[in-house]
């Protein structure tokens, strides 16, 4: 039990980033979140015609899409890596395959966990007559993922060479 409570806190703020996405789908359509921002546009007194407004609103809209798939990926990524190597110490036993793959792996389950709820949110949105699915969504939403998820691991990775050549000048 003491492990599961161990693995389970690392996968709660991907469930609660679910939970924001599916909030999102049902009540934050084009037609509502355009409203409000147009009125907040018109009381800060920043001038835009309909037109720019409208390509303003589409460009913001879709980096809203890239935005929240990436954090989604990297939060299973971050999920399934920790939940290796929780289960790893608890085992006292050894990966029985190296960090490498471990990584790769944690990435293409986060990339396919982002790809299957971007998937299920387009499928959703079908069935509101007010919404619009669309395959390019969900193609926008994987490109989020999948560089939100680069990026963070470039960093990880940067760290890492940071943190191991500290180490190695502190020995010597």
């Amino acid at each position: 039990m003491h492990s599961f409570l161990r693995i389970f806190r690392f996968w709660v703020p991907v469930f609660l980033w679910l939970v924001v996405i599916a909030l999102e789908s049902l009540f934050l359509s084009s037609n509502v979140t355009g409203s409000w921002i147009w009125k907040v546009l018109r009381m800060w007194h920043i001038p835009m015609s309909w037109n720019t407004f409208e390509r303003f609103h589409h460009v913001l809209r879709k980096a809203g899409h890239v935005t929240g798939y990436g954090i989604l990926c990297v939060l299973a990524f971050r999920g399934w890596y920790r939940t290796w190597s929780v289960a790893t110490v608890e085992q006292n036993t050894r990966l029985p395959r190296s960090s490498r793959q471990v990584r790769l792996q944690g990435a293409a389950l986060a990339i396919g966990i982002t790809l299957l709820t971007a998937i299920l949110d387009e499928w959703h949105q079908s069935f509101d007559p007010t919404r619009t699915a669309s395959i390019r969504d969900v193609g926008l939403d994987l490109s989020g993922g999948v560089i939100f998820l680069s990026v963070a691991l470039l960093v990880f990775r940067r760290w890492r060479e940071t943190a191991a050549g500290k180490l190695e000048t502190a020995s010597v």
